[in-house]
């Protein structure tokens, strides 16, 4: 990519290296859960099923998705939420999240509409949480996502379109996956290109995808 100047190329391996210090510092607490008196795993799961099906009818970035269910996570491991304001704390995440990653978020507006939410009924309950949120969060957002590595993996795979595949479907489920809480982004990008070449028969790892 040396003659395409967008990409950067001459600073990739240093934002990559930065990528990957930054990622511990956004990483939440796994067993957050111990500490919440209301809420269990499978409350998270369902609370993240809700919000993937919010997700895809805003029609948002993967980015979006993965930002929120991180956000979640860092605020529970700081906060002990009741169960009645489990969905406000998931929804205001979302908010938040798809102010960072989309050029058009949706208003709360479009979140209070959208005949999903159940008992939240006022805007100044997201735009107060949202406050909350990013305060208990002091104000770090600098996620790296797995998806902003899997672009690099992608890129040393020459854009295998059945390995990519699959990989966004494994990044995608592993937010309903509380097990994986402990495991970086980078980590589970690598874990699910390798997954995705064992079923397409390409048990080798090639030098290209090493670093």
């Amino acid at each position: 990519d040396a003659d395409d100047h967008l990409m950067v190329s001459e600073y990739v391996i240093e934002i990559f290296n930065y990528m990957k210090e930054i990622e511990l510092t956004t990483m939440p607490n796994p067993n957050y859960m111990e500490s919440q008196k209301e809420l269990a795993w499978k409350m998270r799961g369902i609370l993240t099923d809700w919000l993937v099906q919010v997700h895809v009818r805003f029609r948002l970035l993967p980015e979006t998705l993965f930002l929120c269910v991180n956000l979640i996570d860092r605020f529970l491991s700081t906060r002990v939420v009741s169960l009645a304001k489990l969905q406000l704390v998931g929804i205001t995440c979302l908010f938040v999240a798809a102010k960072v990653e989309e050029i058009v978020a949706p208003s709360v507006a479009h979140f209070l509409y959208s005949n999903t939410l159940g008992p939240i009924s006022l805007e100044t309950e997201i735009l107060q949480a949202e406050c909350y949120v990013l305060k208990t969060l002091n104000w770090n957002l600098s996620y790296p996502s797995p998806m902003h590595f899997l672009r690099r993996i992608s890129k040393a795979d020459e854009y295998d379109v059945k390995a990519r595949t699959i990989v966004k479907y494994f990044l995608e489920i592993q937010c309903l996956e509380w097990r994986l809480l402990a495991a970086p982004p980078s980590l589970i990008a690598a874990a699910a290109i390798w997954l995705a070449r064992l079923i397409l028969g390409q048990d080798k790892w090639v030098s290209r995808l090493t670093g």
